[in-house]
């Protein structure tokens, strides 16, 4: 799904329809009041987004490449954040390690499996969850609700999201923080 509709979910569950009709393309009363705050909604989905990669639902991929000796991380299609395995294209474990130019591996190919952190986006690009809309929604509204000062709605979508959170890891055999009382 496309970053400007999962925009659009949060400026509702936040209450505001003057901003989510203006991403969906409506128009509105104060273009440059709305244009700003949907780069602070912005920023909040790219805050939602890697916090659920890095802690609760783990973005794995996995890559065919030819190595020298050397795979470098710039070959690899997203920006690494761990190396889980790296297999032969029989399925045999293959000894690595990760040095300061790549993953240093025996030559030949090799399959990489890795979790990765996810880029920067922008409105129109495709958010790296399929089927995580309604999390990454939540999230962003909370993001925005925090930013914008509305305590109250903030904590009602914070419990939403990490439910929403718990849902999507169970689902993809990710893991979640116990919740602890302060």
């Amino acid at each position: 799904m496309k970053v400007r509709k999962i925009m659009a979910c949060a400026a509702a569950l936040v209450g505001r329809r003057d901003l989510c009709d203006w991403l969906e393309g409506k128009g509105g009363v104060d273009a440059d009041g709305l244009s700003r705050d949907a780069e602070q909604m912005l920023r909040c989905f790219n805050l939602t987004e890697n916090e659920a990669a890095l802690d609760f639902v783990p973005l794995d991929r996995e890559e065919a490449h030819v190595s020298e000796g050397v795979i470098p991380f710039s070959a690899l299609h997203a920006p690494l954040l761990e190396v889980v395995s790296v297999r032969s294209p029989a399925g045999g474990r293959l000894y690595f390690r990760t040095t300061e130019e790549g993953i240093a591996v025996r030559p030949g190919e090799a399959i990489v499996r890795y979790r990765a952190r996810p880029a920067v986006k922008g409105t129109e690009d495709e958010a790296d969850f399929a089927g995580g809309e309604r999390f990454l929604a939540l999230g962003t509204a909370c993001e925005f609700a925090l930013m914008e000062g509305m305590f109250d709605r903030a904590a009602e979508l914070d419990v939403r999201y990490k439910d929403a959170l718990a849902a999507a890891g169970k689902s993809r055999g990710g893991r979640m923080r116990e919740r602890r009382w302060a």
